[in-house]
């Protein structure tokens, strides 16, 4: 009978501690779970603050300011390059074969006369080139470079050419107004449409140079 109490206190005890060593070992687990938890709580604020550091802030973004003259005027250039070079050639044209310019009138008896100023001795330079044949070469070279590829080209030597061309151009063009209206007297229709067309090729190049510039120049190479 002793032993049989015995054994069962034995049990009961076993069964007793059997039961508190899962308790200890949640209890246990507990502060773990705790310390784990306020771990990744720190771990999400710390990449939080990482996230808010990195972001870019944001700043407005200014208007592209476009590199050259809009493609309209591009090929508004154009075109008044051909019609001046067409101008020049119809003249060059009269000049060698002596024909009639259509439309110009001739006699001497009023203001304009086309004849009368494409064959003075104005219309020499230096008694050997004809004007008509230079201001045909002038507007081959004035066509290349008021064409919109050469606009595109964005290069600081083709519109400073361009500048330094349409000058030029239109310096010449000012001796030859007061040659025909102080020394020949007579005005030709025909030349007068090349003085215009000039002169609003040479008010945009230089209201073009004023807004966007002349180009970019040229990358140096890099020394080896």
């Amino acid at each position: 009978m002793a032993s049989s109490k015995a054994r069962s206190r034995n049990r009961s005890g076993g069964a007793r501690s059997g039961g508190a060593r899962p308790a200890a070992r949640t209890a246990a687990a507990k502060p773990q779970a705790q310390a784990a938890k306020g771990t990744s709580a720190a771990a999400k604020s710390q990449g939080a603050k990482q996230q808010t550091v990195s972001a870019p802030s944001a700043q407005p973004v200014a208007p592209a300011i476009p590199a050259g003259p809009p493609p309209w005027l591009q090929w508004l250039t154009f075109g008044l390059a051909i019609l001046g070079l067409a101008d020049s050639a119809y003249e060059t044209y009269a000049h060698y074969t002596g024909s009639q310019l259509a439309g110009c009138p001739t006699g001497g008896h009023g203001t304009f006369d086309c004849a009368a100023v494409i064959t003075s001795s104005q219309s020499m330079v230096f008694n050997v080139f004809p004007v008509a044949v230079l201001g045909l070469a002038f507007y081959v070279f004035v066509v290349a470079i008021m064409s919109p590829w050469a606009w595109r080209m964005q290069r600081r030597e083709v519109g400073l050419l361009r500048l330094v061309a349409m000058i030029t151009g239109m310096g010449f063009v000012m001796y030859l107004i007061y040659a025909e209206v102080v020394q020949i007297q007579q005005i030709c229709e025909y030349c007068t449409g090349v003085h215009i067309i000039t002169f609003v090729l040479f008010c945009i190049t230089v209201f073009s140079a004023a807004i966007w510039g002349l180009g970019k120049s040229a990358p140096k190479a890099k020394a080896a």
